[in-house]
């Protein structure tokens, strides 16, 4: 808990950091602490994870109430290294670890913390948007038990050209908006929902395949290790898929604009 005496003002000016794995190049931030609450505006960084910018705040009105928000963006950087850097992002967006490649990243959300410094997964509500070129999906058995499913080519590893995945986080599962990924030999619309608890749901239209009919398959099950899948009607005809991206920005910038005026309207 931040002492409710405390009041400062911190402007930070860095460059050429080592943490751990994390180099840092050059690093600017702005640190505004009162009223038992840390406010962080306008960091940038440049680092050999990638580039980094990031807005936050932490609030301690209590030991029993606890708050955090933040906006993350990372340009050009791995999935191994964002969980690195961040490990509650693995808690919030579960598909992030499938894929490999140059990603970029947003995350904005705000949560509550317990005693013990964890987030509280049910009071977490924000945004998130993975986007980049020329990725793989490896290591993930989804990907391979689909792969069996609908005789992929490549049963190891997919190989996508282009993606840009974005959904919203809120009562305790992340909500993933319909996209489209060109896949081994198919185009497939996407949705589902993930939940904090590892269960799922995921549907797949398939918008061209080697099939003669448009099938849609849907992936389910309490986690990764039980997964089932039900074969049925697509859900989507045609890569006009609805699109969501200005809700994404709406909560995006409300949220930042929460923590920028974070002192002002509590």
């Amino acid at each position: 808990v931040i002492p409710s005496n405390l009041n400062a003002e911190i402007r930070l000016n860095a460059k050429d950091i080592t943490y751990s794995d994390l180099e840092i190049d050059r690093l600017s931030s702005k640190l505004l602490m009162k009223e038992r609450c840390v406010q962080i505006t306008g960091t940038e960084a440049a680092s050999n994870f990638g580039n980094i910018d990031f807005e936050g705040f932490y609030s301690t009105r209590t030991k029993k109430d606890i708050k955090a928000g933040f906006s993350f963006n990372f340009k050009d950087i791995t999935a191994e290294k964002v969980i690195g850097l961040m490990p509650a992002i693995d808690t919030l967006i579960p598909l992030l670890k499938s894929f490999n490649g140059q990603l970029n990243c947003e995350v904005a959300a705000t949560a509550g913390i317990d005693s013990a410094m964890n987030i509280i997964p049910s009071t977490i509500n924000g945004i998130m948007r993975i986007g980049g070129r020329n990725l793989a999906i490896r290591d993930s058995e989804m990907y391979s038990s689909l792969a069996r499913k609908l005789m992929f080519k490549n049963k190891k590893e997919g190989l996508i050209n282009e993606m840009s995945v974005e959904g919203i986080i809120s009562d305790s599962m992340l909500e993933v908006f319909p996209f489209i990924v060109k896949l081994d030999r198919y185009t497939l619309a996407l949705s589902g929902i993930h939940n904090m608890d590892e269960s799922f749901r995921y549907h797949a239209s398939l918008i061209k395949s080697p099939f003669l009919i448009k099938l849609g398959v849907d992936v389910y099950g309490d986690n990764f290790d039980e997964m089932k899948f039900k074969i049925g009607k697509a859900k989507f005809k045609n890569t006009n898929v609805p699109v969501f991206s200005s809700v994404i920005d709406t909560t995006k910038v409300n949220l930042v604009n929460s923590i920028r005026n974070i002192f002002d309207k509590g």
